[in-house]
């Protein structure tokens, strides 16, 4: 009767240590179940004490994106220059690379005299030259980009090539400039 009091002991004491072991692991592992389940859709936004903004001078962002098709040798201003200035904003095609993995084009941008900057993946061949493989799904590596802020205004410039065919000569390049302007620090402050 001895022996079967302990082995019911025994037995009972497995259990516990089963049961306790299986609270331990759905603790463990609690937060990887619950990142499966489907999440309810948030409850509204509710603004409660939101603040006046006075705005002394207008707010205005000019967004010009096109898609420019260049043949080699061809310039396109993206932005109009007037009579007998130099150029705002134009991109020539200097040539087609036809030895490369990806296509690619060499191209010369002059923007205002600024500098611009390119990504790891595009050669840049001399001032504002570059040599820009078509883009990749990590547009930045493969585009040649320009970004400016000042005191209360933003310019950006980002040039990426779509696509380059050898046989006709023909360039597609997706080109985008931002200027944004917002109120100066200054004027809200009167």
């Amino acid at each position: 009767m001895e022996d079967v009091l302990q082995q019911l002991g025994f037995a009972v004491g497995l259990v516990a240590a089963f049961v306790v072991a299986a609270v331990y692991w759905r603790r463990l592992h609690a937060p990887v179940a619950a990142a499966r389940t489907v999440a309810s859709p948030p409850a509204g936004i509710v603004y409660r004490d939101t603040p006046t903004v006075r705005v002394a001078d207008s707010q205005r962002v000019d967004r010009n994106r096109k898609l420019v098709r260049l043949t080699i040798g061809e310039a396109h201003d993206v932005l109009v220059t007037p009579a007998g200035l130099p150029p705002r904003f134009r991109i020539s095609l200097k040539n087609i690379v036809a030895d490369s993995d990806l296509e690619a084009a060499h191209i010369a941008v002059a923007f205002s005299g600024a500098q611009l900057s390119c990504g790891p993946l595009v050669d840049e061949t001399g001032c504002n030259e570059f040599v820009i493989p078509r883009a990749t799904r990590d547009e930045h590596r493969s585009s040649v980009f320009y970004y400016h802020e000042r005191g209360d205004s933003l310019e950006f410039m980002r040039i990426k090539l779509k696509s380059a065919n050898a046989n006709t000569g023909v360039v597609e390049l997706d080109v985008m400039q931002l200027h944004g302007h917002w109120p100066s620090r200054l004027a809200l402050d009167e």
